[in-house]
């Protein structure tokens, strides 16, 4: 769908036609749940962004699938979209970056190759895209730059006390859901949104929206994950 008004979510152009595009990557919804009822959250964005982020998504679900414990859905989309990607033109491509990604570790005894997304730029890349889209989406803050925005797995549990402050959307709870507290009236002057992803169940990833005026910088020492 293309509508003339409006500004792009993502690079806030002005004066040219918008695509709905999908927040969350619709690659990621096997294609059993591709129904009617099945809502996929969308944002208008420019042609430029909306065919942006193609490649990084499917690098994207590539490593989600990789990453964790597998479940039904990770089971359908690795059998019926994972599989024959890999056989597309590029496929050797995009297989070499997922090796390149491999760390060797040992565990029990056993060498095994691991993959981390927290040390991935280009998954983080697209967890800040969610962040950012689902923050239009919730009419928290529009237009919010990639810069403003830190992400990184989620290492540590989160006190009883902080979900309560925020808000759960389960949406396909074993595909993606999302806790989401903003700081509109807060101490805490320098946050304007804070985010917890969760894809296929047990992959959890943080983001942190800044408010423009944010004085420093994070690392990931400084907010590794609550």
């Amino acid at each position: 769908m293309r509508k003339p008004k409006g500004k792009c979510t993502y690079c806030g152009v002005t004066g040219v036609l918008l695509e709905r595009g999908h927040v969350v990557p619709k690659s990621l919804y096997p294609n059993s749940r591709r129904t009617p009822d099945l809502q996929l959250i969308t944002v208008p964005e420019c042609a430029v962004c909306n065919r942006g982020w193609s490649d990084d998504e499917a690098y994207f679900r590539a490593v989600l699938l990789l990453a964790g414990s597998r479940n039904e859905p990770v089971d359908e989309i690795w059998k019926t979209k994972m599989v024959p990607s890999l056989a597309e033109p590029d496929g050797f491509r995009r297989a070499r970056d997922l090796v390149d990604r491999f760390v060797p570790v040992t565990v029990d005894g056993e060498d095994r190759q691991m993959i981390y997304p927290g040390r991935d730029a280009r998954v983080l890349r697209i967890i800040k895209k969610i962040a950012r889209g689902l923050s239009r989406h919730h009419r928290i803050e529009d237009g919010v730059s990639d810069a403003r925005v830190f992400a990184d797995v989620l290492r540590y549990s989160v006190p009883d006390d902080l979900w309560s402050k925020g808000t759960f959307h389960k949406g396909e709870s074993d595909v993606f859901r999302y806790w989401c507290r903003t700081y509109d009236n807060e101490v805490e002057k320098e946050l304007s949104s804070l985010w917890i992803l969760t894809f296929f169940e047990q992959r959890d990833f943080i983001a942190v929206v800044d408010r423009p005026n944010r004085q420093t910088v994070r690392t990931p020492n400084e907010f590794g994950g609550l």
